[in-house]
């Protein structure tokens, strides 16, 4: 076991997730009747936090409502992106390696394996195809696979980087467009459950997952 300090990033309008972002910050749209966060207080339960700081930014008074201290608040004036969001929050981080999680981002993700794959590394997992694929010789289709897992690894908004990061940081955009193809980064391969909640359906998906016992968080 070890102290961990975590930046989860909140700040997201959750545009595609409206109506249900209306009047809630996408972190505490409901799952099964609990907010979003909630999922992520219950994973992390099983290690020993040091610290939680919360980016956040719209409508971020509703956490804190709900909350209270138990989050450091890193509130945005304006949308930083997800690279100004952790330079800003790095103001509260105290030790030289620290987690970094997105809110839609939910799994049941291993942080002792993530740490041991070492600083700045990210944790990758593989996944299936919203789409049926089609197998094609000529004008004829020869196969046809239903939501295969596809052969490639995807970021699951989910790193352990080490503080000197920072100079690397935008003051406001994204760490994956403007700070990872800058370093080099150590890759952590994930097996187990892992879904990002962008629109209303993914939101569903997940309830049923939950409710079918297919996942539990």
């Amino acid at each position: 076991m070890f102290d961990i300090e975590i930046i989860i990033l909140s700040g997201g309008f959750g545009k595609r997730l409206q109506p249900l972002t209306k009047d809630l910050p996408k972190s505490m749209v409901p799952v099964n009747g609990r907010p979003m966060l909630d999922y992520h207080l219950k994973w992390l339960s099983k290690y020993d936090i040091d610290k939680m700081v919360l980016a956040c930014g719209y409508k971020w008074e509703e956490i804190k409502k709900h909350y209270g201290s138990k989050f450091v608040y890193s509130v945005e004036e304006e949308p930083l992106g997800t690279g100004g969001a952790i330079k800003q929050a790095l103001d509260s981080i105290e030790g030289e390696e620290f987690f970094v999680v997105n809110t839609d981002d939910i799994s049941d993700a291993n942080l002792n394996g993530l740490k041991k794959a070492g600083s700045n590394a990210i944790a990758l997992s593989r996944f299936h195809s919203n789409f049926g694929i089609v197998d094609v010789k000529g004008d004829r289709v020869v196969k046809f696979e239903q939501k295969p897992l596809l052969p490639y690894w995807a970021s699951m908004g989910l790193y352990i980087l080490n503080k000197s990061i920072k100079s690397k940081l935008p003051d406001k955009g994204a760490i994956e467009t403007e700070t990872f193809p800058e370093i080099e980064l150590k890759a952590y391969k994930h097996a187990g459950y892992w879904i990002t909640i962008n629109t209303v359906k993914d939101l569903e998906d997940l309830e049923e997952a939950i409710k079918n016992g297919e996942v539990r968080l």
